[in-house]
């Protein structure tokens, strides 16, 4: 029986399953689509070697994306999941290393795991083509067999000291790492590859989505500094960039490089048929993920069940265990954490087949290849149109049929999608958002970059002239000494990329265990937010109670322990303008006016409650003393005029109920237009602010210095206010639920919040 009559006859079975069709709110088919293609010239030996492999043709988004590479221009491709975007920048790679031995590039990945995968492929089809061009190329060329050409390999975290140094004594043709590596170990060590960078020829940029926030803040400076070594060394590659569905590649690719690219965006690979299936569970969501899990894997259909957390990942792989023992040795769980050879050997057994099912959280979303796969299960939303389809992606690859099914939790925009399935279907991808202009950490790689290669007022990569205040800072903070006629600076402090952490702003307060074993990093507002003592901590799937938070010592001590509940700070806040702000051009109403501009924000973490981990009642409240946390970041509010807010008053809501409930859901929506978390984005709400004497609402990034999210929104300001009147329409509860306009990062327990208030509040806005 084929594939797609077994997914069918699957899906009539869940339709009979009366514990899973009550539950069931939507059913879509998408149809096939048949694949378009396009001549390429390409050498006779990789031709040979691909047609081996069953590739004797080319779609069209590879063709025109490789034309453009070999015309010399930055490439960003933006094509689904599984449509061959590899071959576009190995067949130029290759192409360069049969044309001149000494050519070198360098992949970078996000994730250690796809560096593994990819750089076998590679070295494969590298040595398979090498071979094939002694055999054409008799005499000479049979004397350089290939045996010494250092093809591909990994250099990251898991590599060895040892290795290490063979790698740099004999550089291989092409680097595949990550930028963690690039950070640490590369830049900072650039006159020991010498050979390589002289040589560079190509730089590819893998999962470039992935590069938002704070990380890719943080990674578009690690960029700069390489670019600047590349010159350094006479070098200037081509950069090669490919990407999940977003919004804005274009704009990621230049906005990471500080460079212009060409786009190409029409995929010409084929789309098998999809079936996608929205359920919105009766009792819990877990529960429900794990029968259809049990029910899948029974059926012999192998599975992949995505979930929004390690601790759910662990409880859910228990569950079925116990629940049907005979599948015991077919599934296995996979998440950050695992040590790189367990993750090696469940992605092999997963390709090999032997593995039926694996629940797993995002850790296994982008690209390692594990076969081909037949039903994808979302145990909640992923948070993003693109992570969706990132993760729908890991089914149906090798041509047949596949199943998505979307299991809503208790959230906002899960309630939302899964009972209007079309504004899934239709709803733009989000954008991805970094910040190259965040002052503290452009000042943090700024130093790392001057260590590595002498700043001068001529700088290829950093506009001086726009930065001079920073390096005036720099020099009054004794971070930068300058040259004696003042056109060159010098770092005073060697080797500071040690210092500097590129998935935080600041200085990350580290957890330790009683074992003094480091289990963990926060920073900024997520210190005094998920560190204070008495906070449970996740790492690993594991529990951790926080016992002491020293800040001087920039440390937290952890107990582990095994508890039914998780903790919920409790915070008061103030939030200062600061700068000159700027005012929404988009045309409202004249109830509100809509600006952007810095803030100065003043948390305070007063207390906690302890939360049932499985339904999210509430256990004990907690009193707590803690210092205060003040940062300056970036933000749009709203002032409501006086009018409305009599109207508002008049028509029986409670003012400051309806804006609060306000701000909830307008936070709630900003994920629809920009890839982020909601830990990523602040709000407060006054019913009078001090210096407006007026109701206000407060949006604010929540890391120093901002990064970009809440000025997305900024300029799409009535696509936004819809979106989150159209998330309290969808929720039928009668005074406000964790589906509409409670949030469960609320500082003040959610209260007070009038639903109703704020849907008028939002109407009246339009």
């Amino acid at each position: 029986m084929q594939f797609s009559i077994n997914i069918r006859d699957f899906i009539h079975s869940l339709m009979k399953d009366k514990q899973i069709s009550e539950s069931i709110t939507a059913y879509r088919y998408i149809s096939p689509r048949p694949a378009s293609f396009s001549d390429l010239v390409i050498k006779d030996e990789i031709r040979d070697v691909l047609k081996n492999r069953g590739i004797d043709r080319f779609y069209t988004h590879q063709a025109e994306a490789i034309n453009h590479i070999r015309e010399g221009k930055n490439v960003v491709i933006m094509t689904p999941t599984a449509s061959g975007k590899s071959l576009i920048y190995n067949i130029p790679v290759i192409e360069s290393i049969i044309d001149n031995r000494d050519t070198r590039a360098l992949y970078i990945f996000p994730l250690k795991g796809l560096e593994h995968d990819q750089v076998n492929n590679f070295n494969a089809l590298l040595k398979e083509c090498l071979c094939q061009t002694v055999e054409s190329k008799k005499g000479a060329a049979r004397k350089n067999n290939g045996s010494s050409i250092c093809m591909a390999e990994v250099y990251d975290g898991d590599t060895s000291q040892y290795r290490r140094k063979k790698i740099r004594e004999n550089i291989p043709n092409v680097i595949f790492t990550n930028p963690d590596m690039i950070h640490y170990a590369i830049n900072p060590f650039h006159k020991k590859w010498e050979i390589f960078f002289r040589n560079l020829r190509y730089i590819v940029i893998d999962e470039v989505h992935t590069y938002r926030g704070v990380f890719g803040t943080n990674v578009s400076h690690i960029i700069r500094r390489l670019r600047r070594i590349c010159k350094y060394w006479g070098s200037e590659p081509i950069f090669i960039v490919c990407s999940a569905t977003i919004a804005n590649p274009k704009e990621i690719a230049e906005t990471l490089t500080g460079l212009p690219f060409s786009l190409v965006e029409k995929s010409g690979a084929p789309q098998f048929g999809r079936h996608f299936i929205f359920l919105d569970p009766l009792d819990s969501a877990y529960s429900a993920a794990t029968r259809i899990f049990i029910k899948c894997v029974n059926s012999g259909l192998r599975t992949i069940l995505f979930t929004k957390a390690r601790k759910i990942t662990e409880l859910i792989y228990k569950w079925s265990i116990e629940r049907a023992p005979l599948i015991a040795d077919k599934i296995s769980p996979y998440r950050a954490g695992f040590l790189p050879s367990e993750r090696r050997e469940i992605e092999q057994r997963l390709f090999r087949g032997e593995l039926i099912g694996v629940i797993t959280t995002s850790a296994l979303e982008l690209g390692v290849d594990i076969g081909g796969l037949d039903v994808c299960i979302l145990c909640g939303y992923p948070g993003s149109v693109s992570s969706t389809w990132q993760r729908a992606g890991r089914v149906g690859r090798h041509g047949q049929e596949s199943l998505i099914i979307m299991v809503a939790i208790k959230d906002a925009l899960d309630h939302y999608f899964v009972t209007h399935p079309d504004a899934f279907f239709e709803k733009p991808i989000e954008a991805s958002i970094c910040d190259p202009n965040n002052k503290k950490i452009l000042k943090k790689h700024l130093l790392c970059a001057t260590d590595e290669v002498y700043l001068r007022a001529d700088d290829s990569i950093y506009d001086i002239k726009k930065i001079g205040d920073i390096i005036e800072d720099m020099v009054k903070e004794q971070e930068l000494k300058p040259g004696r006629l003042g056109d060159i600076w010098f770092s005073r402090k060697r080797m500071p990329q040690r210092g500097v952490s590129i998935r935080s702003i600041g200085n990350p307060l580290r957890l330790i265990d009683q074992d003094n074993r480091h289990i963990g990093d926060l920073d900024g507002r997520r210190i005094y937010r998920d560190a204070f003592p008495g906070a449970i901590y996740l790492h690993r799937g594991r529990q951790y109670k926080v016992i002491r938070l020293d800040l001087d010592k920039n440390e937290a001590l952890c107990k582990e322990v095994d508890v039914n509940y998780y903790t919920q700070a409790l915070s008061r806040e103030h939030v200062e303008i600061t700068g000159t702000p700027q005012k929404s051009d988009v045309p409202l109403s004249r109830n509100v006016e809509i600006f952007h501009g810095t803030l100065r924000i003043t948390y305070h973490v007063v207390g906690y409650n302890k939360k049932n981990i499985f339904d999210g009642t509430k256990i004990s409240t907690h009193d707590l003393e803690m210092p205060e946390y003040i940062f300056d970041t970036e933000g749009i509010w709203m002032i409501i005029h006086k009018d409305f807010a009599n109207k508002i008053i008049d028509k029986g809501y409670d003012l400051l109920g309806t804006i609060h409930a306000a701000e909830h859901v307008t936070i709630s929506s900003i994920p629809l237009f920009a890839l982020s978390d909601k830990g990523d984005i602040g709000g407060y709400s006054y019913e009078i602010y001090p210096e407006f004497k007026l109701p206000a609402i407060f949006i604010y990034d929540g890391y120093e210095g901002g990064i970009g999210l809440s000025k997305r929104v900024l300029d799409i300001s009535v696509e936004w206010i819809r979106a989150s009147i159209e998330i309290i329409n969808n929720c039928n509860c009668e005074e406000g639920c964790p589906t509409c306009v409670q949030d469960p990062q609320c500082g003040s327990s959610n209260q007070p919040l009038d639903k109703e208030g704020a849907l008028y509040f939002l109407k009246g806005i339009l």
